[in-house]
Order: C-alpha cells, then sequence, then structure tokens
C-alpha cells in the first residue's frame, strides 16, 4: 500500500546579504521570519534575519504613539481646568474681601475703600 501526499507550496526567492547567493524560501515561513525577526541561514551557511520594522509593527507604534498623546491631552485639558477653577476661587474671594472694605494690599478694613485704594494704593489696578 502506498500514500501520496501533495503538498503546494508558494516560494519566494531570497538573496544572501552576505555572499549573494540567490535561494528560495517558503513563503509562510519568510513571512514569519519577518514578522519575529528569527534567523534564517542562506544555502552556504550566511546568518541572516530582517531587521527593519514591518507595517504591522510601525502601525501598531503609531496606534501607540497617538493614544499617549491623547492622554497627554486629557490630562492638560484637566489640569488647565482645575486651575482655572482655582483662580476663579481666588479672585471671587479676593473680590468678597474687597467687598466687605477689606483692602487687598494691606489687609485693613476700611469703611470707605475706595477712597482707601486711591490714596494710598494708586499704582494698584483690578482686572476684570
Amino acid at each position: 500500500m502506498s500514500a501520496e501526499l501533495k503538498v503546494q507550496s508558494q516560494i519566494q526567492s531570497v538573496r544572501c546579504c552576505e555572499c549573494g547567493l540567490l535561494f528560495g524560501m517558503e513563503s509562510g515561513f519568510l513571512a514569519g521570519r519577518q514578522r519575529d525577526h528569527g534567523v534564517f541561514y542562506c544555502p552556504s551557511g550566511h546568518s541572516q534575519y530582517y531587521a527593519g520594522e514591518t507595517n504591522e509593527e510601525r502601525l501598531k507604534k503609531q496606534l501607540e504613539d497617538e493614544r499617549s498623546r491623547t492622554a497627554f491631552y486629557r490630562r492638560e485639558s484637566e489640569l488647565q481646568k482645575r486651575s482655572r477653577a482655582a483662580m476663579k476661587g481666588q479672585l471671587t474671594k479676593t473680590r468678597n474681601r474687597i467687598a466687605k472694605g477689606v483692602c487687598p494690599c494691606c489687609n485693613r478694613h476700611f469703611a470707605n475703600l475706595h477712597q482707601h485704594m486711591n490714596t494710598q494704593h494708586p499704582d494698584y489696578t483690578t482686572q476684570d
């Protein structure tokens, strides 16, 4: 009894980077070496490997870079919102103190704060 086995395979040509010999490799094996950067050998025994990034690796790196950039901008945006809220709170606190007659420069209470500010602190200006 004899068994017959038929195998179809696609062979791709590869040139040895050491000796220049042109040889063939099965396309699936070659694709695996390009993906995992593993070592393979030419028929003369010279070791070879694919050092460059594959398209998949390049796209994964771009995706990761974009994700980290997006996360950075989210953190920065949140920090700016918190900073703005803190500054607004401090401004409100200062305005409330001024409304109650407390000088923002010397922290003393004055019944006529407007006149005090004009005479004692003429260079102090408030911005809206």
